[in-house]
């Protein structure tokens, strides 16, 4: 199979406007040198909206055992399983499963907590979830305000590293869940579409990683997305300047991006995004600091 995509490669520049909050796309950057820029990543609701729409009912055997986000003692575990168990949380809320929607906030809390984020994730918005468990809409809006706290928490605190390493486990799962998702549906242009369009998101990242290359883990995790990039490198892209606004009246800044993906690329892609998920979400001895 042979997919032409038309993308959009949003640029980074220092003077990109915020997206309004709600428009669902988290803007990263800072003002005191470790990042320079601002990067627009798309949030994981904003994917799934898009795939739910394309495959209908989400499945909850995608997911990472709840039971392991206790099981993270580094800090580089905890991150990249707190981007990993949010994604989740988002993924469960996004195609209403409720009771997954509430084990899922839990161990995002948890995963939170040990990063020093106990305000994103509270006992008040878990009661609010329980109270809420037959209201789909206010399961997602609940989920992703927590979501969104997380993040703003993060940049506000100068927790660049962290946010790398946060940013890099939610990337892999959400291309993992719209992976798995793609089997349970079977293949069709627009699903892969989803994943042939994380090049732009993916490019983003490493950019954004970057900066905190002296920082042993992030180094370690940017050469693993460095590696999934190669195989996006080998398809066939070509960018044009981008005349107008978007499909949703926004001015953009940037290219749009045709990505030629294939099968035996896209299995590729596939593969290794599940080497890389398998490796970071196995549970850590209890005695790693």
């Amino acid at each position: 199979m042979l997919l032409l995509l038309p993308g959009l490669l949003l640029a980074a520049c220092g003077d990109a406007p915020k997206e309004p909050e709600g428009q669902g796309t988290l803007v990263i950057g800072g003002e005191q040198g470790a990042v320079s820029s601002l990067y627009q990543m798309p949030t994981p609701n904003e994917l799934f909206g898009l795939v739910r729409q394309l495959a209908g009912d989400g499945h909850k055997r995608l997911l990472a055992p709840a039971s392991n986000a206790e099981r993270f003692a580094s800090l580089r575990g905890r991150a990249i399983n707190f981007g990993v168990y949010a994604t989740d949380l988002v993924y469960a809320s996004s195609f209403k499963l409720n009771v997954e929607v509430a084990r899922y906030y839990l161990a995002s809390k948890k995963l939170a907590d040990g990063l020093g984020l106990n305000a994103a994730f509270t006992d008040a918005d878990f009661v609010r979830l329980e109270s809420n468990l037959t209201r789909g809409d206010s399961l997602e809006l609940i989920s992703n305000e927590a979501y969104q706290r997380a993040y703003e928490r993060m940049q506000q605190e100068d927790m660049g590293p962290v946010l790398a390493l946060v940013l890099a486990g939610g990337w892999v799962e959400s291309m993992h869940l719209v992976i798995r998702q793609i089997e349970a549906f079977g293949q069709s242009d627009a699903l892969m579409a989803r994943v042939a369009e994380q090049k732009v998101t993916l490019e983003h990242l490493i950019g954004l990683m970057e900066a905190y290359e002296q920082q042993a883990d992030v180094a370690a995790v940017r050469t693993q997305l460095i590696g999934l990039r190669d195989i996006y490198d080998q398809l066939n892209v070509t960018r044009a300047p981008h005349q107008g606004a978007s499909s949703s009246g926004r001015m953009v800044l940037g290219d749009d991006v045709t990505v030629e993906l294939t099968g035996n690329k896209y299995d590729e892609l596939a593969a290794e995004v599940e080497r890389l998920r398998a490796e970071w979400t196995k549970p850590e001895n209890a005695n790693v600091q």
